[in-house]
């Protein structure tokens, strides 16, 4: 059943299923019969009222350095619609919305004032190209009624925030001015911005704010706004770190730096929690984390509070602050908005900032874009926009206004364009006349925004110049103090959520427990994990070759297949109450058809998805109390990797209790996110202290599909990995990377990622021809009681472990190959084969464990299918070396090194895996024989038959080759 919070959704063909929440759907409203009438009669009116609403921006004052200039139309001509002077009073009932300036019946000046008024002034608006006439009613509506914004109630927080930016910026660049702090001096009004959208947003219920911020400002909006320590954050910009002393985390750059911090309002009696994203340097990409994180911290909040009315977005807003440059040309961009409004995405909508200082680097805007503004991309996502002149503060008051107005009516995402100036170039050592010459004699020249906002409150009365003094003396008092104790100070902590909290920290003594469940849990779970509901009508090919075999090998004790591993795994974990999350490209019915964790009904295309109808109550018995049992989000993404695999890890960094997943249809797509593995998934913990549990599965194996459907680069993780190699300790690795080779081991890194007492991220190389592969299967029993994952797995054919003379290392799919092979050779029993199913952190002690007892081996081997440039062997070689016997060396078999992951060519391909299978045996005979001539002397010596199996003469006295060394166990030991 649907939790009660979410029932405003929609499903994948308009039906209920979990996580899908679409924004609330807003009808237009209806003309009344006189607005018609009055409509039809006043059409020239009409039309000149709509070119206002559509071009009226182009005619706007928004360039604060008068460079571009606003344009003289002709569509906004009366005379273009046939009107003119002696055209009379016209009512205005369903053509303008009255205001202040506007009666009901007004005269075309009048009119033409109002419009200029609203349309053409220091903001302006686009959202004529917005497909819901609803939506553009509400614009044109609360734009024109809404007059002049009366915000001189809060004109002294304005000033408070834009003097404190000002001062700190010529603070910072008096006593550092050699640290690149990227300062926000042109743009100091961002500030007013930010709070006034976070003080609209409090107004309306809201307690926490994600913000993303960009480079620009970054330490003058913590400063200023967002309370971070000032002490601290000079102690960072004096080269001191982020960190208390003797922390594991290394930090990051200024302009990345974040903590949790507070908003206080007391005239709304109101605290709003402020959570700034650590941010990658790479630009734009920590707008999708913010939305996963916004999302599900909505959520949770909602499911804390036991809300039954909850919509999407009620408790937390997102907002999002981007340059100009980036905004307009990072892909990430378009991913993000494209996917905001989607049901399995949607976090109640972002108010994006753009911080349009009209230059990117050193590029002028007419060389970083086709289009007129920065924001443009937006359009195609429907999203209104808001332009606003940077240098006028009450604007930018309105445009938050209007931007969070809008956004708790429709909870979409809205873009304020705010356009500004840098006045120091890209950074403080920059030199900006070289390159713009024109555009720095126009800033040189200008009084600064905060001052010329001072002087007009002086003026108007609304500030008296002693108060005005008073402000900016304390703070500047207040700068000098934190510097002198920068010096001595000690960064704190930042403080867990709760969530996180429950868990230990990543410093603390990993605990790993089994992860086994009963048999009757698990033939429970694999029947009713394609149980359909009884209205719900199955394809007939899934009933027949899905839905029948699962049950038939369930009821007769057959080992099970890998889609059914992970349902148990999925199931198990739901019972217990964990929320699962499985995102990715078709991930209902899976790449290969093989998952379907979601049936369509053939009649009605209403989706069902079994594993969140296990119960009739939705709660099951643990520990003797009434637990609720998860859910099992199927999230069906769009053509899209790196904003989705973002927003996954923001999901992943919330919510350390969902079991948060990407899967890519095949392994290289991943390659499109490359930017959130290196920059959040890999790194994200040793930056900033910062654990998150994603995992990403990536199907992989040389199974023909060419170059492009084949590797997931499990070199590129492994490269990514602190595991050493030599046996110095890290307290645990900061990525796993698995390549299971059954079901069961599956299994159990599925449930073993939310059960142990910390979190990691798992990289999977997961199974393409594995998923239906006869001999990969497992029975219950290996996920049953007391069974858990295994880092390496010996040989199971081996009887008598003296008897091997290679050992063949081989990690995944290529196992069932080299078995088969194995089984086919005559000499077969005298090859083991060793796989290693956990590559980072290296099973080092596992390893070690399984090696030593082949004491007669004298060839080792690692086998793959991939080339030896890529794959596991670079990683692997060097931490096996360590392992072997003294003078012992590793060989490498597999494909030589080539540019592509593999050929395009079918029957190379499959020539090539002939070759490199049929070479991992190659020799065998001669080590064979070695071993009998060795025991030919020890039969000799003991008198015994040479007719005797060799396995049975090998004496036990025979030298152990492998030197007593110290293995440093990567895994915890299990408690």
């Amino acid at each position: 059943m649907q939790q009660p919070f979410l029932m405003r959704t929609r499903g994948y063909h308009d039906s209920a299923e979990y996580g899908c929440i679409s924004p609330p759907r807003v009808k237009a409203e209806a003309y009344s019969a006189e607005e018609l009438r009055n409509r039809q009669a006043n059409a020239g009116l009409l039309q000149l009222v709509s070119a206002y609403r559509r071009y009226g921006h182009l005619s706007s004052n928004l360039d604060p350095l008068g460079i571009q200039k606003s344009e003289l139309l002709d569509e906004l001509s009366a005379g273009m619609y046939g009107l003119g002077k002696d055209s009379g009073v016209f009512d205005i009932k369903g053509i303008v919305a009255p205001s202040n300036d506007l009666p009901p019946s007004a005269s075309l000046s009048a009119i033409v004032s109002a419009l200029q008024k609203t349309y053409c002034r220091n903001i302006s608006y686009e959202f004529e190209h917005i497909e819901s006439r609803a939506v553009r009613q509400w614009f044109a509506h609360n734009v024109e009624s809404l007059g002049s914004l009366d915000a001189s109630p809060r004109y002294a927080r304005y000033h408070e925030l834009l003097s404190k930016v000002e001062i700190f910026e010529h603070f910072m660049q008096k006593k550092l001015p050699n640290v690149k702090r990227y300062g926000l001096e042109g743009s100091e009004a961002i500030a007013v911005l930010l709070d006034q959208i976070i003080y609209e947003g409090a107004r309306q219920g809201i307690v926490d704010v994600v913000a993303g911020l960009s480079h620009r400002g970054r330490m003058s909006l913590l400063a200023a706004l967002f309370g971070y320590p000032k002490d601290e954050l000079l102690r960072k910009l004096r080269g001191g770190s982020e960190f208390p002393d003797g922390s594991p985390w290394t930090g990051d750059m200024l302009v990345d730096l974040a903590k949790p911090g507070t908003v206080r309002y007391d005239d709304l009696d109101t605290t709003v929690n402020i959570d700034v994203l650590w941010n990658a340097c790479h630009l734009e990409s920590g707008t999708p984390v913010g939305m996963g994180k916004s999302r599900i911290k909505d959520i949770n909040i909602a499911r804390s509070k036991k809300n039954k009315s909850h919509t999407i977005g009620d408790h937390v807003l997102a907002v999002s602050v981007h340059g100009d440059s980036s905004f307009a040309g990072q892909g990430v961009v378009a991913e993000s908005l494209g996917m905001s409004g989607l049901a399995h995405f949607t976090n109640g909508g972002t108010v994006h900032v753009v911080i349009n200082n009209q230059i990117g680097y050193t590029t002028p805007a007419s060389h970083t874009r086709m289009t007129r503004y920065a924001s443009d991309i937006a359009k195609f996502a429907d999203i209104p926009i808001i332009h606003v002149n940077g240098e006028h503060p009450e604007e930018l008051a309105r445009a938050a206004h209007l931007a969070v107005a809008y956004r708790q009516k429709f909870r979409k995402d809205v873009v304020i364009d705010v356009w500004t100036f840098r006045k120091r170039g890209h950074n403080e050592m920059d030199e900006p006349t070289f390159t713009q010459p024109a555009m720095y004699s126009a800033i040189n020249k200008r009084v600064s925004a905060p001052a010329k906002f001072e002087e007009k409150l002086i003026s108007s009365g609304h500030l008296t110049k002693d108060a005005a003094n008073s402000v900016k003396l304390e703070w500047l008092a207040s700068l000098n103090e934190a510097f002198a104790a920068s010096e001595t100070c000690t960064a704190k902590e930042p403080v867990r959520a709760s969530r996180w909290k429950l868990l230990g920290s990543s410093t603390s003594y990993p605990v790993e427990k089994t992860t086994g469940v009963s048999i009757d849990t698990l033939y429970e779970v694999g029947v009713k994990s394609v149980a359909p509901g009884d209205s719900v009508k199955v394809h007939p090919r899934i009933e027949r070759f899905h839905i029948k075999p699962r049950l038939k090998r369930l009821q007769d004790g057959h080992a099970v297949d890998w889609a059914t591993a992970e349902a148990l795994a999925f199931g198990t974990l739901l019972k217990e109450g964990y929320n699962v999350r499985l995102s990715g490209q078709d991930v209902g019915r899976g790449t290969f058809s093989q998952r379907h964790a979601m049936f369509v009904c053939q009649d009605s295309e209403k989706v069902y998805v079994p594993l969140n109808h296990m119960d009739a109550d939705q709660s099951t018995q643990s520990s003797g109390q009434q637990q609720q049992q998860g859910k099992l989000e199927v999230v069906n993404s769009n053509l899209c990797e790196e904003a989705v695999v973002g927003f996954e890890y923001g999901v992943a960094v919330e919510d350390p209790f969902t079991l948060t997943i990407w899967e890519a249809q095949f392994g290289d797509f991943y390659n499109n996110s490359q930017t959130i593995v290196d920059g959040y998934i890999a790194s994200g913990e040793i930056k900033w202290g910062q654990q998150n549990g994603l995992v990403l599965l990536l199907p992989h194996g040389f199974d023909g599909g060419g170059p492009d459907h084949s590797s997931c680069r499990i070199e590129r993780h492994l490269m990514l990995s602190n595991d050493p190699v030599d046996d110095h300790p890290v307290a645990l690795p900061n990525i796993y990377v698995a390549y299971p080779s059954t079901p069961a081991q599956f299994f159990h890194l599925m449930r073993r990622q939310v059960k142990r007492n910390f979190r990691k991220p798992l990289i999977v190389a997961g199974p393409k021809t594995m998923l239906r592969l006869a001999s990969a299967t497992s029975l219950l029993s290996e996920m049953g009681p007391g069974t858990r994952f295994k880092p390496v797995l010996d040989d199971p054919t081996i009887s008598d472990p003296r008897a091997v003379k290679r050992v063949i290392l081989v990690s995944g799919k290529l196992y069932y190959d080299l078995a088969k092979l194995k089984s086919e050779h005559p000499l077969g029993q005298h090859a083991a084969i060793v796989r290693v199913e956990e590559l980072s952190p290296f099973p080092r002690e596992e390893l070690y464990s399984v090696l030593s007892q082949y004491t007669n081996a004298s060839d080792f081997v690692w086998v793959q299918e991939e080339p030896r440039n890529s794959g596991a062997y670079a990683f692997a070689a060097p931490r096996v070396k360590r392992l072997l016997p003294v003078h012992a060396e590793m060989r490498y078999v597999g494909r030589s090194e080539h540019a592509a992951t593999c050929s395009g060519v079918e029957t190379q391909q499959a020539a090539e895996h002939a070759e490199l299978t049929r070479c991992a045996f190659e020799g065998l005979r001669g080590l064979v024989a070695d071993l009998v001539i060795d025991n030919i002397s020890i039969q000799h010596d003991q008198h015994q038959s040479l007719d005797e199996p060799v396995a049975s003469v090998i004496s036990a006295e025979v030298s152990h080759r492998w030197s007593n060394r110290q293995i440093y166990a990567a895994q915890s030991s299990d408690q």
